[in-house]
């Protein structure tokens, strides 16, 4: 863990597994998503981080962005979301719920909650995602 992780807190310190999971998907041969979740205990740890905090981590790793990023890229599916490197966020199968963000940082944060809720099986709140309109 770095200076900038301990600044952060708890929070930071039970993030860093959880973001460094788009590098565990390449690393480790049959691993998916959900079950790496499922070993982190993401849902149980899930209410307490937000957009905030993993926007924070980001900005100290920002070779995390480009590990999400290229998640992203790599994606074979139409479920779950998306984040482009203009910092857009969406779902291919739901285009209203599109949104620009002012830095790829908070796109990609925004993504990664999104992603791993949705493959946690946590549900999403009811509406479009917040943030900027396209």
């Amino acid at each position: 863990m770095t200076p900038e992780d301990i600044s952060i807190g708890d929070a930071g310190y039970r993030l860093m597994p959880l973001l460094r999971i788009a590098q565990r998907l390449g690393a480790e041969t049959g691993a998916t998503v959900g079950a790496l979740l499922e070993r982190a205990g993401y849902r149980a740890s899930r209410p307490g981080f937000g957009a905030v905090e993993v926007r924070a981590m980001l900005m100290s790793h920002p070779s995390l962005v480009d590990q999400w990023l290229a998640y992203s890229e790599a994606k074979e599916t139409p479920e779950g979301w998306y984040v482009l490197r203009d910092a857009e966020i969406g779902q291919l199968l739901r285009p209203a719920s599109q949104r620009r963000f002012a830095c790829i940082e908070e796109a990609v944060a925004q993504f990664i909650l999104r992603e791993l809720d949705h493959h946690a099986g946590i549900a999403a709140p009811a509406g479009p995602p917040p943030g900027p309109l396209p």
